[in-house]
């Protein structure tokens, strides 16, 4: 009964965001006295950001609340009365912190909050840079009978960046060693290697070319190419997270300017004609239809 009252309270308070409260809320113990705190996030260009971390501590610096923002900026969170910090982080942009007032049973909205970029997140200067293969990885993610997954990795590839002065006309290609997959099962590895799957013989090596690179917002990038696997060539989009750019000494690193970036994609079997199949007794397939594709990349300019 508290909790709607204070939630009709919340939709009906002015210059509160008209859309539901953001989602996955973490349950902190709430008192039946609490109040609530709402706002609606957005960028320097004023487009709205989902899935951006919300962060309430107490005097104690503890955590009495958080939450991420809904697929509209907005959050709402329950906690406390007393005064606490507010924190919204989101990768790419500044920490925005505020002090913020909790009353009992009140409604406290802060509105329309607006996070700017990281300029520490700077763009990498025109070059060539090429895959540094001690911190780079390939990695891929199967379902196995619906009940778990399997993990696995490309042990040898190689990968070019080629840094356009205007970083959206910048090229990426990457060649990785079919033979080189690695589930850590050598039965499983000699499987995917087979005609069934990868088909070494023929097919020794797989491809990806990227034709156009699209900024999303501050650090995510969407790297649009061509991937060609088997001797079929099909289109994927990689979501890209820039992690910037940095220039290391010591043991193993001769003061070489670094960029990094995490990427990822998901893969449909039957869009490369990868299409072998085996059933349990109840008709559960033994290898799921889809394969996410997670990278972890460090390039050093050459």
């Amino acid at each position: 009964m508290v909790f709607a009252k204070l939630r009709r309270r919340w939709s009906a308070s002015p210059g509160t965001p008209t859309h539901s409260p953001g989602g996955g809320a973490s349950l902190h113990p709430r008192p039946l006295d609490s109040g609530l705190v709402s706002g609606q996030v957005h960028d320097e260009r004023g487009a709205l950001l989902p899935d951006v971390n919300v962060t309430i501590v107490n005097r104690l610096n503890q955590i009495i609340a958080e939450t991420k923002t809904d697929g509209y900026g907005g959050f709402v969170l329950s906690v406390a009365p007393g005064t606490h910090r507010l924190s919204v982080a989101a990768g790419g942009y500044r920490r925005f912190s505020t002090k913020v007032q909790v009353q009992v049973n009140q409604h406290s909205p802060l509105g329309s909050i607006g996070i700017v970029p990281d300029d520490s997140l700077q763009l990498p200067q025109p070059g060539r840079y090429r895959f540094d293969p001690y911190h780079t990885e390939i990695r891929f993610v199967a379902q196995h009978i619906g009940m778990s997954k399997i993990h696995g990795e490309f042990k040898e590839f190689d990968g070019v960046i080629e840094v356009a002065p205007r970083f959206e006309d910048s090229r990426i290609e990457v060649v990785m060693e079919a033979a080189s997959i690695d589930t850590g099962v050598q039965m499983r590895d000699d499987h995917l290697r087979s005609a069934d799957f990868l088909d070494v013989e023929s097919h020794p090596k797989l491809y990806f070319r990227s034709n156009r690179l699209t900024h999303l917002r501050s650090d995510r990038w969407n790297v649009s190419g061509q991937l060609t696997l088997r001797g079929t060539t099909s289109p994927v989009d990689l979501q890209t997270v820039y992690l910037g750019q940095r220039k290391f000494q010591g043991p193993g690193f001769d003061n070489d300017l670094r960029v990094a970036c995490e990427a990822s994609a998901t893969l449909r079997r039957e869009d490369y004609s990868v299409n072998w199949q085996a059933t349990l007794a109840k008709g559960i397939a033994v290898v799921g239809p889809t394969i996410s594709i997670e990278l972890g990349v460090q390039a050093v300019v050459e």
